[in-house]
């Protein structure tokens, strides 16, 4: 990631160009020349490789006639609550801010208060357009007033003001009325499913698996478009997140619970036919609709459908499976081979690693802004992704089922299991008998 340049060297928090033969010379270790200065590693082109956490906030924070540029402001934005809570970094940034204001007379001239403001106003902007959810709290959304007043000086500085607090308000009122939507979707449990000869279910409501596809990506888009980036970063550290202030994945669990729901449907729908040409047809369609998610582009719901057919109620069904089409299968194993997929999404994971090891503290840990930012430029194409429309009709019968239609539980999925192709192993017929 490139800090702000100017005459294509680093600028130091005095907005004076570094000198590279005063810097501290790093040697060649990591197979390119690099030079430190002022608890920043820089390399030859003025690329910051590693810094401080501290180092690393100074970047962020604005002057009269300093601002830093988009890609910087969303990865320090990004990264850095997994060393500082956004409630503090926020009073950090008032805190330089003011006495940025406060350091000369010239400072309070109009022109150094319009300069002031157009670079505060620009870091605000891209906090709250790409991680709103910081300012749910409304102590966050008044020490953003407080900011942004701090050198408010015509008609048009206070225009934006508003401007920018109402687009804030309808993300957070839009997130509201999503939230209270997912807390009151609740299966029709009155609705007690019961095994059929004929087909019915997904299969009879919804032949064509391409249109299931389609329907199944309409609410798997609607839930990852509520997610912030913020929440992947939260979602990923594993210690310390009593340091951080109060972490919420709601959102993340909601495209969770659709995955697994989604599982459950399937081993519901196809175990609910007790005749056997009825589970194959059902499977069979499982196996499309599944292909079909891949040429989507809807991978979530592909591996809750696979998982569906995975696990065991589906799995031991060997009679069954038996007369499934082989060439529907193989399809579908060549697009999950992982060995070149999965593996790439992995080590695109692991070069994402924030804290290196043998710190004492957080204060002491160097931040290795390489891996800041292949992390945020993932991050990055994922708020503009959620910005594009599901492209897909709507079919408000199949949503409604996909939402709100009943499952059998677990036990009973395996009960009817059991049922539809007897226990054979001593295993099983101990398991059937606990069951019954």
């Amino acid at each position: 990631m490139i800090v702000p340049l100017y005459n294509g060297h680093a600028t130091n928090e005095n907005n004076n160009t570094i000198d590279v033969a005063n810097g501290l010379d790093c040697g060649n270790t990591a197979g390119y020349h690099t030079f430190q200065q002022n608890d920043v590693v820089y390399d030859e082109d003025g690329t910051v490789i590693s810094g401080s956490a501290e180092a690393l906030i100074r970047r962020l924070i604005p002057t009269h006639d300093y601002c830093p540029d988009r890609p910087y402001i969303f990865t320090l934005l990004l990264n850095i609550r997994t060393f500082v809570a956004p409630s503090e970094l926020l009073h950090k940034v008032l805190q330089h801010c003011m006495f940025e204001q406060n350091a000369t007379g010239a400072n309070f001239t109009k022109e150094g208060r319009t300069r002031m403001f157009a670079n505060i106003f620009k870091l605000c902007s891209e906090w709250t357009q790409n991680m709103p959810y910081d300012f749910r709290d409304k102590a966050m959304r008044q020490r953003l007033g407080e900011l942004l007043g701090l050198c408010s000086v015509d008609e048009r500085s206070k225009m934006l003001t508003e401007r920018l607090f109402a687009d804030l308000q309808n993300t957070l009122n839009r997130l509201e009325r999503y939230e209270r939507a997912i807390a009151n979707l609740s299966p029709n449990n009155s609705e007690k499913l019961t095994q059929s000869e004929n087909l019915t279910g997904l299969c009879e409501l919804c032949p064509n698996p391409l249109e299931l596809a389609q329907q199944l990506t309409q609410i798997e888009s609607e839930r990852l478009c509520m997610i912030g980036p913020d929440e992947i970063v939260y979602s990923l550290l594993k210690d310390n997140l009593d340091t951080i202030g109060k972490v919420r994945f709601r959102h993340c669990k909601n495209c969770h619970s659709l995955c697994i729901s989604t599982y459950f449907r399937v081993k519901s729908n196809i175990l609910r036919h007790s005749k056997k040409q009825c589970r194959v047809r059902v499977i069979e369609y499982f196996i499309d609709v599944a292909k079909e998610c891949i040429n989507v582009g809807n991978f979530n719901s592909l591996m809750a459908i696979v998982a569906g057919l995975s696990l065991p109620p589906i799995a031991r069904l060997k009679k069954t499976w038996l007369r499934i089409e082989k060439s529907k299968l193989q399809i579908l194993q060549h697009q999950l081979d992982p060995s070149a997929n999965f593996t790439s999404y992995r080590a695109t994971l692991k070069a994402a690693i924030w804290r290196s090891e043998g710190a004492k503290n957080d204060a002491e840990t160097v931040s290795d802004n390489e891996s800041f930012a292949q992390f945020s430029e993932q991050m990055f194409n994922f708020v503009k992704w959620k910005t594009r429309r599901c492209p897909f009709e709507r079919n408000s019968r199949v949503l409604q089922y996909l939402l709100l239609s009943s499952t059998f539980t677990e036990s009973d999925l395996m009960k009817l299991s059991y049922e539809c192709e007897v226990a054979e192993q001593s295993s099983e017929k101990e398991h059937y008998k606990k069951l019954k």
